[in-house]
């Protein structure tokens, strides 16, 4: 099985902090480094929704009922004990212009430093129709923080769509014939 990933590339709604200090941005979650730079969100049901970029492998090459999982770096401030929740969602216009909508998966952080954390991979772009290759273009990833203040401050650094799929196979009879046939 092969995979590839989609990173964020662009801003729908921020709501949720940068580490640099204002609203964060998709910059803030585009690479795996750490405290370094990440979003945050002290404050139950914020959201940060991203677009992605376009996919590193060409259509004729895969075929992607093998589905789509988001992945997360997060953490919550080391100062704090307890644990935190993050929601993430799978969203956007698919191909068909019909909405993206497979449900979400909810993650517990807990205080131990950076973690990476995986959905579940999601087969269809709504609950029933199978993923196609242009619904790519309009897959977007939303966070929500969910827990009260009181478990204080959820940090992500890096967040991407990862997509596994079968390699399409050849239209090469060469190798079934013989390279000289």
């Amino acid at each position: 099985m092969a995979t590839f990933i989609m990173l964020p590339d662009g801003d729908v709604i921020s709501e949720w902090d940068a580490s640099g200090g204002g609203t964060a941005s998709y910059t803030d979650v585009d690479d795996d480094n750490g405290d370094t730079q990440y979003a945050f969100s002290n404050t139950n049901a914020e959201r940060l929704q991203v677009t992605l970029a376009a996919p590193s492998v060409a259509e004729a090459d895969i075929d992607m009922s093998a589905g789509i999982t988001v992945t997360i770096k997060a953490s919550i401030a080391k100062t704090l004990t307890g644990n935190s929740f993050v929601d993430f969602f799978q969203l956007g216009t698919a191909a068909d212009s019909s909405a993206i909508s497979n449900g979400f998966d909810r993650i517990t952080v807990p205080s131990s430093g950076y973690t990476t954390y995986s959905g579940t991979a999601e087969t269809t772009s709504d609950g029933s129709d199978d993923w196609v290759y242009g619904d790519l273009a309009g897959l977007q990833l939303r966070l929500v923080k969910f827990r009260n203040d009181r478990f204080g401050e959820t940090r992500v650094s890096f967040l991407y769509a990862e997509v596994a799929y079968t390699e399409a196979a050849a239209d090469n009879n060469a190798t079934f014939f013989g390279a000289n046939f």
